[in-house]
């Protein structure tokens, strides 16, 4: 993998989406390699904030914490599972800068293995960001000190957060972002992105005014 300088753009922009779930969602935000980075904020076509549970360990409890939790589990495999219909389907695309012209990605898309290590940082992430919605972490370091925290080192990665949704295609259609121009579709560039691989985290928090809180950290 080759080295360059690490990029990373955070547009601070909230939007309510009151179709769904209401709810709100931060821009997606990338680092690494390759000329399309960053991500802008936006929220989609219908959806709040939501957030994705690790493999077999996610879900909620009373005090905002992760448990067990099948159902939960399947709303996280739901979420990945559109990802990659998303990715190697005939909708692989975003608008550029200008607004006017896309970037067609049909076709020329793998699909993204769903990976435990990468699960269990979203699984950080996401209850990091049921008390504190940011891509900053609590202790004011950057989302991605938790790849060195896990013992995961990549060259690219990405993360995209959200808030407000309980399921998996709910979350989905709030970063697919459908119907955003470029700079509402940060977490759409970042789903059809340069990675290999992702991890999806859901904490539910009741004491917050969300309640559901996902995250998806994608990664090469």
């Amino acid at each position: 993998m080759r080295k360059t300088n690490f990029l990373s753009v955070l547009i601070l922009t909230v939007v309510l989406a009151l179709a769904g779930c209401a709810g709100l969602d931060f821009s997606g935000l990338y680092t690494g390699s390759g000329g399309s980075s960053g991500s802008s904020s936006g929220s989609g076509s219908s959806s709040g904030k939501s957030s994705g549970s690790s493999s077999s360990s996610s879900g909620g409890s009373s005090s905002g914490g992760t448990v067990k939790n099948a159902d939960v589990d399947s709303e996280v495999r739901a979420c990945f599972n559109l990802v990659n219909e998303f990715r190697t389907g005939n909708e692989a695309y975003y608008w550029n800068k200008d607004n006017r012209t896309k970037t067609n990605l049909v076709g020329k898309l793998g699909t993204l293995t769903l990976d435990e290590g990468l699960c269990r940082a979203a699984q950080i992430r996401a209850d990091e960001i049921s008390t504190n919605f940011s891509h900053t972490r609590p202790n004011g370091s950057s989302c991605f000190t938790v790849f060195e925290e896990c013992s995961l080192r990549y060259g690219t990665k990405g993360e995209n957060i959200a808030a407000g949704c309980k399921a998996g295609r709910d979350t989905f259609i709030q970063w697919k972002e459908e119907n955003e121009m470029y700079e509402g579709q940060g977490h759409r560039r970042n789903m059809l992105g340069d990675f290999t691989k992702i991890g999806i985290a859901y904490t539910y928090n009741p004491s917050e005014r969300y309640k559901h809180y996902w995250v998806m950290v994608l990664a090469k």
